[in-house]
């Protein structure tokens, strides 16, 4: 929806290896309003839009494609919303979509026509691409990787969009697997290209834990499906076996007050801190002043889980050893006792177990430092994982002419 955002530096990585790769990218944000994250100098283009413009642009081409619009309206009625911002998400899509397409012709009239268009998330995004594809004859495809695929079922308009991109684009095979098997009626290719890092330092020297301060990092939004109260526990019940565990939370959300509720209530105040939302630079730091890196990982109440967090692999390139919740696109990466140790998301006793065996067990942490940073050399870097998503656009492309 919006670019660029702290929380999705990914995104940022993935046009510019994209963009290595050959290809032109330009970014459309379907919400600029608040944001103030600049843009880097180097990067994509981006096109920035106002309300009151797409809105006047939206009704003037709603006029003029009266067909095209019954036909959304009934696509969305079809596959309607079960809440509020599913409906909200749905609707600025396609009139953000209405809005932008006589730009989009009055650019091709002076040679600046383009060939694809491709939405980062299966939601509005995704939306947006599949009404301009129909208004203006291009081909498009979307990603879907983690809240759109699960929280409330997915995106409604999933089932519509599968039939008529010509692929999405995911990161986990996890998601592979569940597209497969909740869509088995879509048209769709399903192409798999992990995240990536642009940047992979030699792995750092080997150092030993001290157990009277053990680093703990957990890096991510303050959501319920983080799993952040977990930690929290677990941090209680290292204390109570005399180890002094001092936890950083990077991140913020709306859990950030009951987390500090919670940090009260077990007395944590001088063990965990709540960082806020940190600039990607320090977060790099974090990891580098960091023993151990936590992901507990959930399903939350609206049914929304990780795929692949990307601090997993950015840990595993620092030569941090990580604890992981087990299944999803987490445990692609987090093989127990090889690239990581594997502690049950709801049992804190667990967590404080895996985190003292990585303490007392150097051998244990060497072995699983070493075959993490080999796992991203051989699975996370851009270059190579972007060249999948940029084969397929161009190749997607040029059968669409």
């Amino acid at each position: 929806m919006r670019y660029p955002l702290l929380t999705q530096t990914f995104i940022d990585r993935e046009m510019r290896g994209v963009m290595g790769h050959g290809l032109e990218v330009e970014v459309h944000p379907l919400w600029d309003w608040g944001n103030r994250e600049p843009a880097a100098p180097d990067g994509p283009r981006i096109l920035r839009c106002r309300f009151l413009s797409i809105c006047a642009g939206a009704s003037f081409a709603a006029l003029r494609n009266p067909r095209l619009v019954w036909s959304g309206i009934r696509a969305v009625w079809r596959h309607r919303p079960s809440d509020a911002e599913g409906w909200f998400m749905t609707i600025w899509g396609g009139v953000f979509a209405l809005g932008k397409a006589a730009e989009f012709r009055a650019r091709a009239e002076h040679g600046e026509d383009v060939d694809w268009l491709h939405g980062a998330w299966a939601t509005a995004p995704a939306t947006t691409a599949l009404a301009l594809s129909a208004l203006l004859g291009k081909p498009f495809s979307f990603g879907a990787h983690a809240y759109d695929l699960y929280r409330h079922g997915g995106d409604p308009l999933l089932p519509h969009k599968l039939c008529l991109a010509r692929f999405v684009h995911t990161t986990t095979q996890a998601n592979v697997e569940s597209i497969q098997q909740r869509f088995p009626d879509r048209t769709a290719e399903i192409i798999l290209a992990r995240r990536g890092l642009t940047d992979l330092a030699p792995l750092r020297p080997a150092a030993a834990i001290d157990s009277k301060n053990v680093r703990l990092l957990s890096v991510g939004r303050l959501v319920e499906k983080k799993g952040h109260a977990l930690q929290l526990a677990a941090c209680a019940e290292l204390r109570q076996r005399g180890i002094d565990a001092r936890l950083r939370i990077i991140g913020e959300g709306p859990e950030r007050t009951r987390l500090e509720s919670r940090i009260g209530e077990l007395d944590l105040g001088s063990g965990v801190t709540l960082e806020g939302a940190m600039a990607p630079a320090d977060v790099q730091s974090a990891y580098d002043e960091s023993d151990v890196l936590l992901h507990t990982g959930v399903v939350d109440a609206e049914g929304d889980r990780d795929g692949l967090p990307n601090v997993i692999p950015e840990a595993m390139a620092h030569g941090l050893c990580v604890i992981s919740s087990p299944g999803g696109g987490a445990a692609e990466a987090v093989a127990h006792e090889k690239t990581g140790l594997i502690a049950d998301p709801h049992d804190s006793v667990a967590l404080a177990d895996a985190i003292v065996r990585l303490v007392n067990d150097s051998a244990l942490r060497e072995r699983i430092r070493i075959n993490a940073h080999q796992w991203v050399v051989e699975n996370f870097l851009a270059a190579r994982n972007t060249a999948k998503l940029a084969a397929a656009m161009r190749g997607q492309a040029a059968i669409g002419r």
